[in-house]
C-alpha cells in the first residue's frame, strides 16, 4: 500500500486470515523494535553492536501507511476472533453466562445483552428465523437494568474520564493492565 491509499479496513477482508495475520506481525515487530531503538537512542543507551541488531536498516520505523495498514489489519483480525457467533456456539454448547463472561472480559449483563443485540441483527438481516431468535433471547434472559442503554450525557462523561486517563498515561513506563482496568471500570460506569 502507498502512504496515497492506505489500506482499509475492508480492504483486509480480501486477504487471508493467515496473510493477515503474517502481515499484522511483520509490521507489529518492526514497529517494536524501531521504537525499542528509539527508546535506546533516548536514554543513551544505543551501541554498535545493537546497530547490527536493531538498526534503521534492518528494522525501519513505520511509515504512516503502513501504521494505518496495522490499525486495519488488528481490527479486523480481532473481529473475526471475537466474532458474536463463538457466543452463540457456546451458549448452545451449555456455557453460563459467568463463563461466557469470564472469557470475554467483561460481566455477565453485558456479554447477553451484546448476545441480544447480535441476535437482533441476526433475525433482521442474517436470516435467523424466528424460532432461532425466540431460543436466542430465551438463552439470553431479560435485559439487565444496569446494562440498559446509557444517557449521552453518560456516554459523554466516560469518554471524556477516559481521554482524561490517557492523556496523562506514560506508554512507555506506566502498568498498562492498570490503565485497561481503570478503562473498564470508567466504561462500566464507575470512577477512575
Amino acid at each position: 500500500m502507498t502512504s496515497e491509499h492506505p489500506l482499509t479496513y475492508h480492504e483486509a477482508d480480501g486477504r487471508s486470515l493467515p496473510d493477515q495475520v503474517r502481515r499484522y506481525d511483520e509490521l507489529s515487530h518492526r514497529d517494536s523494535m524501531a521504537t525499542a531503538r528509539a527508546a535506546l537512542q533516548a536514554r543513551g543507551e544505543w551501541t554498535a553492536d545493537r546497530e547490527r541488531l536493531i538498526g534503521p536498516a534492518k528494522y525501519p520505523p513505520l511509515e504512516l501507511a503502513e501504521r494505518l495498514e496495522l490499525i486495519a489489519l488488528g481490527e479486523h483480525i480481532a473481529l473475526y476472533y471475537r466474532h458474536p457467533s463463538q457466543i452463540d456456539r457456546a451458549v448452545r454448547a451449555g456455557a453460563t453466562w459467568d463463563l461466557i463472561a469470564a472469557a470475554t472480559g467483561t460481566t455477565a449483563g453485558a456479554a447477553r445483552a451484546a448476545y441480544r443485540e447480535w441476535a437482533e441483527g441476526q433475525h433482521a438481516y442474517a436470516g435467523m428465523n424466528d424460532a432461532e431468535y425466540a431460543a436466542a433471547l430465551e438463552q439470553a434472559g431479560e435485559p439487565d437494568a444496569a446494562v440498559l442503554p446509557a444517557t449521552a450525557a453518560d456516554d459523554s462523561r466516560r469518554l471524556d474520564a477516559i481521554r482524561a486517563l490517557l492523556a496523562r498515561f506514560d506508554w512507555e513506563h506506566d502498568d498498562r493492565q492498570l490503565a485497561l482496568e481503570v478503562i473498564e471500570r470508567i466504561a462500566e460506569g464507575g470512577q477512575a
